[in-house]
């Protein structure tokens, strides 16, 4: 058995060696045999697969391409043109720039931030809080609340972003906006561990939840009817039941009123009340009253002018005057009752 090595390379550099194994009548001879194969380039990576149906044994090596860099490019700047080397450069630099965006598009948001703080200290233009944010996001942890045995019967389950970054009160920087969020957090977390050593194990074995029940005779033999009527009295409303005011007798209708009760007299009411006397007597508060006798008199002496009248003119008005009183006191109903009478 002799061993084929066929080599091909294009633009991923690929070195593909074909291993023939030879079955003699119906039983398979297989066997180990080394072979040493001269791979024309750098490669990162070998992998290998066996064909039983073909006979075929066949590895890969992949290969690194080298890339053109900016960088290189100026090595040959002057032996190339002005034009080309600008066109050049523009087309490397696009590309860097796309690679660029790729990379940062893959970047969560706690990454850029990260890199961004990183290129400040980098540059050396970062500050202090700079500096401690930094080192706070880059070693950010976690630590929970109500999620072990020990604070599960007492504590809502819960889980605090916080940092393993211990050298923070080292730095004379005031705790505000995200490093003060954290520094809350780590504190947080250091009551958190500080109250389970304090806790003691009587906590782990306390039932809550729905496994706390308590035992009821009506929950067993009669869970279709309710003792109390709870979502009545337990139920959030902004109406009232009046009816044990405003239909009990022992209560005054000026206090059912006060309450807000609708209190009838002789089936109506006061509001039917108000507006029957308003349409009748109307709203001035005044009683009309008519009388055409009233009328006439009123007249004469609106009419009368002589108010220096002698003994003479009296006498005669007095004349004038006497079968007109005497009208008006009989068209009077308590003198026509008094005659009835």
């Amino acid at each position: 058995m002799l061993p084929h090595v066929l080599v091909h390379m294009n633009n991923t550099i690929l070195a593909l060696v074909v291993i023939i194994l030879i079955a003699v009548g119906t039983t398979a001879y297989a066997y180990a045999e080394e072979s040493i194969v001269q791979v024309p380039f750098v490669s990162h990576g070998q992998s290998c697969t066996f064909d039983e149906i073909a006979v075929e044994y066949q590895c890969v090596w992949q290969g690194v391409r080298d890339v053109f860099t900016i960088e290189d490019l100026k090595e040959y700047k002057s032996i190339l043109s002005e034009q080309t080397y600008d066109r050049e450069l523009a087309r490397l630099t696009e590309e860097a720039l796309a690679e660029i965006e790729v990379e940062q598009a893959r970047l969560t948001p706690l990454e850029l931030k990260i890199q961004k703080l990183g290129d400040k200290l980098d540059r050396g233009v970062a500050d202090t809080e700079d500096s401690v944010l930094y080192h706070l996001l880059k070693q950010l942890d976690t630590c929970t609340q109500g999620m072990d045995k020990t604070t599960a019967v007492f504590q809502a389950p819960r889980e605090i972003t916080m940092s393993s970054f211990d050298k923070w009160t080292y730095n004379h920087i005031e705790y505000k906006g995200e490093i003060g969020y954290i520094v809350k957090a780590i504190e947080e977390c250091r009551a958190q561990t500080t109250l389970l050593s304090v806790v003691g194990a009587s906590y782990q074995n306390m039932l809550t939840g729905d496994d706390d029940y308590q035992f009821s005779l009506q929950d067993k033999f009669t869970p279709d009817i309710q003792a109390v009527p709870f979502d009545k009295y337990t139920g959030t409303t902004m109406s009232i039941d009046r009816s044990a005011i405003c239909d009990n007798n022992q209560f005054a209708d000026t206090q059912k009123m006060q309450f807000g009760c609708e209190v009838l007299y002789d089936g109506k009411t006061v509001a039917e009340i108000e507006r029957e006397n308003q349409i009748r007597f109307g709203t001035n508060g005044k009683i009309n009253y008519q009388n055409q006798v009233l009328d006439d008199f009123t007249d004469f002496k609106e009419t009368y002018g002589n108010y220096h009248a002698t003994t003479d003119d009296k006498k005669a008005q007095e004349l004038i005057s006497e079968p007109i009183a005497r009208a008006m006191i009989e068209s009077n109903a308590f003198y026509q009752n008094s005659l009835e009478d």
